[in-house]
């Protein structure tokens, strides 16, 4: 996949003009591809609620670590806006690059106002750009209060926005292990692939939204996502602990 994106790369930086949509569309087919060998891999079995927004808008999620990454491409290519230190994870931030993920470095302040451009951009070519308000990948309990930074450009246009929730279950193993799905507090990556890749199996639930919100007030467009993500939200539950067996 990754020499794929790079050929389409070289292939259209003499032709710039319809060089860029050309790269977006064969990077939306070569990511959701990825995303569904990687869930396949994965053991992820991924369903779907709700109506999937039309192409070039912004979305919302709650985040519950780097599983949602492949699982949303396999259902609906997009842009991901993450944290800038992804970009020098091993393969991973490699792959995040080719598929055009926007990195936002959050100690500068000033630095919103270049994601917020390149947001824009990637809409104009018709990607679907997704961020994850929270900030944060949680345990999946519950939704975090939304950070409204990345919401200034639609909250000023009037623009609506679309939003989603993700969960996550294990069946067949009581309640869904969150510690072995979820990435989150300061659990280390490789050891949580090698508890994640031994799980039989995963069920992720991805629930679109019934409507898009607007506001002209970022912070309010913000309180009234994560309410309405509430609504559809359903937690991760951790295991459950091992009773000792009657003697």
């Amino acid at each position: 996949m990754a020499t794929v994106l790079l050929i389409l790369r070289l292939l259209t930086l003499a032709r710039p003009r319809s060089g860029a949509a050309l790269r977006a569309k064969a990077r939306r087919w070569v990511v959701r591809n990825w995303g569904r060998g990687l869930a396949r891999i994965a053991g992820v079995r991924i369903v779907t609620e709700g109506k999937a927004p039309p192409s070039g808008v912004l979305l919302v999620s709650n985040h519950l670590g780097y599983l949602d990454i492949p699982a949303l491409d396999s259902v609906m290519p997009m842009v991901f806006v993450a944290r800038a230190d992804l970009r020098r994870w091993p393969f991973w931030g490699f792959m995040a690059t080719l598929g055009g993920t926007i990195y936002v470095d959050r100690a500068t302040r000033r630095d919103v106002m270049r994601v917020r451009r390149e947001m824009g951009d990637a809409m104009a070519l018709g990607d679907n750009v997704i961020v994850f308000p929270e900030a944060t990948s949680t345990a999946g309990d519950t939704i975090l209060p939304l950070k409204p930074a990345l919401l200034a450009d639609a909250a000023e246009r009037g623009t609506p926005v679309h939003w989603l929730t993700i969960t996550y279950r294990t069946p067949g193993d009581g309640p869904a292990a969150r510690d072995q799905v979820c990435w989150w507090g300061d659990a280390r990556f490789l050891p949580h692939v090698l508890g994640l890749f031994a799980l039989k199996r995963v069920d992720c639930t991805i629930r679109f939204g019934d409507a898009p919100l607007c506001s002209t007030d970022r912070k309010a467009l913000a309180v009234d996502l994560r309410r309405a993500m509430l609504t559809r939200f359903e937690p991760v539950a951790p295991r459950e602990p091992q009773r000792d067996s009657e003697p």
